[in-house]
């Protein structure tokens, strides 16, 4: 369990009900993860939706040939792991510490069962998660078109 404050910082759950930010913060705890550490690889089982604390995080894609390319560079106040919330529960890239990082990770499933028990908290996350993804989406069509 963490503070519900640490959560209440970040524009994610900004919005979210007090009732609601006390249920995210049990189910959640602080991890420190070290450099160069390979966070979740692609396929993997979805299990933390995480907010980055401090340190940072390169997302990568493997390409056709096995290169791997650098898609995003994740820092404090952002998501890693938006896929513990989205179906298929599968992480879509590879996420890599490229420093000590300190994440406040949710537990998956118990934030699924959380979103469906308050389909309020549900859509505020999914909306958040979608900009999120939009954002993401277009820094990696630019990344993946350099050559």
């Amino acid at each position: 369990m963490i503070s519900p404050e640490i959560l209440r910082r970040y524009p994610y759950f900004a919005d979210v009900s007090e009732e609601s930010l006390k249920q995210l913060a049990m189910i959640a705890e602080e991890k420190t993860i070290p450099a160069n550490t390979v966070v979740f690889n692609e396929g993997d089982p979805a299990e933390y939706l995480s907010v980055i604390l401090q340190g940072e995080v390169n997302i990568q894609y493997r390409l056709g040939t096995g290169e791997l390319r650098t898609v995003d560079t994740l820092v404090a106040g952002d998501l890693l792991g938006w896929s513990a919330l989205i179906e298929p529960y599968r992480y879509t890239a590879i996420a890599t510490t490229t420093k000590p990082t300190q994440v406040a990770r949710l537990d998956g499933p118990q934030l699924r069962k959380l979103c469906e028990g308050d389909p309020l908290l549900g859509y505020k996350l999914t909306s958040q998660i979608a900009k999120l993804l939009a954002h993401r989406l277009e820094g990696a069509r630019v990344q993946l078109a350099v050559v």
